[in-house]
């Protein structure tokens, strides 16, 4: 959803806000992939894979199609790994998100990065992650080296 606000004083905010899905797709060597956004909010940060969802599309069938849409990849769902909410104000943009991440396995396809949406996509070391991720994709990605640890 979006919606521009106006407030006496203060320039125009674009809102976005709603449900959107999130992937960590696990590469060998203990790596994960991740994309630099060029989209507002955010945008030069890198951040997991993913985006809003459609009308009429759930929740897990967005994270299917974005994916596919931001990396090239076909994936398959391994796990749900959590609900989160991610709100604040970034490139004047208020935003509000309700995500929920997976952790997906990729069954075919090649890695390449859409166009307009995503600058560059690159594999990261859990151990040497980009400083500061978009949204709360931190948090997302601690919950899965904790998670990954007691598995």
């Amino acid at each position: 959803m979006e919606t521009e606000i106006n407030n006496i004083g203060c320039a125009n905010l674009k809102k976005y806000s709603g449900k959107t899905s999130t992937a960590i797709i696990p590469f060998p060597e203990n790596k994960i992939l991740m994309i630099k956004r060029n989209t507002i909010p955010f945008k030069g940060y890198w951040a997991l894979p993913g985006g809003r969802i459609d009308p009429g599309e759930t929740i897990e069938q967005t994270i299917v199609r974005e994916v596919k849409e931001e990396t090239g990849l076909n994936i398959t769902i391994v796990s749900k790994l959590g609900e989160y909410i991610g709100k604040g104000v970034k490139d004047d943009v208020e935003y509000e998100y309700y995500p929920t991440c997976f952790v997906v396995k990729p069954v075919s396809g090649e890695i390449k990065k859409q166009e307009t949406e995503i600058q560059e996509i690159k594999l990261f070391s859990l151990n040497e992650l980009p400083k500061p991720l978009a949204f709360v994709h931190e948090e997302m990605i601690k919950d899965y080296v904790d998670t990954s640890k007691t598995a």
